[in-house]
């Protein structure tokens, strides 16, 4: 098999698609190339799972403030 890569957009994609299916799936296959596009795009679907069924842990803008603080002033304390 050969391989070709195609940048398109998202309006032509389907088209192509279509097209694709007038053929046999043993006569071609749709390579994902980008694996930790794929992973970041798990873990977002994941966190907004959670955020759509109420499991999701929420902090305010002092508790983040609180939080980056003490990160920052653990490192400045090494040097």
């Amino acid at each position: 098999m050969e391989t070709i890569r195609i940048d398109c957009e998202p309006n032509i994609k389907s088209k192509i698609v279509e097209f694709l299916n007038n053929f046999s799936s043993n006569d071609y296959k749709i390579i994902k190339e980008d694996a930790s596009f794929m992973n970041d795009k798990k873990k977002l679907e994941a966190t907004l799972e959670k955020m759509a069924n109420g499991t999701a842990e929420f902090y305010s803008l002092d508790e983040l403030d609180h939080y980056l603080e003490k990160t920052i002033s653990k490192y400045e304390d090494k040097n």
